[in-house]
C-alpha cells in the first residue's frame, strides 16, 4: 500500500497489471459490489495472442480505439454475454477517456463526462489490482 498527494491509502495499478492492457483506454468497469470494480481491458489485435486477459477484438487497433459506435457494440456484447452467463442485469461503464463514459444501466445506455474511480478494483480473476487509486494510468 502507499500514500497518495493526499494522505489516502491505497494502491496503484502495478506493473504486471498495466502489461496485461489494465489502466489503458479504452476498457470496461463492471460494478460486481459496492465499491468493488471489475476492469476488463479491451485488446484490439489482428494476431492469435497466448495470454492475454480481457476482451478480444479481432481487428487492426487502429481502425477501432478511436470508433465509439464499434465500442459500444462490443461493449453492448460483452454485457449481453455476462447478463445471460450469470443471469443477472450488470451495471457497467465502457471508459474510452478520462472524462468520456458510457454507463449500462438496466436498458438504458448513456453517455456521462465522468468515469468511475476509487474503490477496490479486480481483474477478470477477482484478483484485486489497485484499491483507492485511478482505475487508468496517466
Amino acid at each position: 500500500m502507499s500514500t497518495s498527494k493526499n494522505n489516502e491509502i491505497g494502491a496503484s495499478l502495478s506493473p504486471e497489471s498495466i502489461a496485461q492492457g489494465h489502466g489503458r483506454f479504452p476498457y470496461i468497469i463492471v460494478r460486481m459490489h459496492y465499491a468493488i470494480y471489475m476492469q476488463m481491458p479491451i485488446h484490439f489485435t489482428s494476431e492469435k495472442t497466448e495470454g492475454l486477459k480481457g476482451i478480444i477484438v479481432h481487428s487492426k487497433p487502429e481502425n477501432n480505439c478511436n470508433n465509439t459506435d464499434r465500442l459500444l457494440e462490443v461493449a453492448t456484447k460483452y454485457k449481453q454475454d455476462l447478463d445471460e452467463k450469470n443471469k443477472h442485469n450488470h451495471r457497467l461503464c465502457l471508459v474510452l477517456s478520462p472524462n468520456e463514459a458510457y454507463y449500462f444501466e438496466e436498458n438504458e445506455t448513456r453517455f456521462l463526462p465522468s468515469i468511475p474511480k476509487g474503490g477496490t478494483l479486480v481483474n477478470s480473476s477477482k484478483q484485486v489490482i489497485a484499491m483507492g487509486s485511478s482505475h487508468f494510468i496517466s
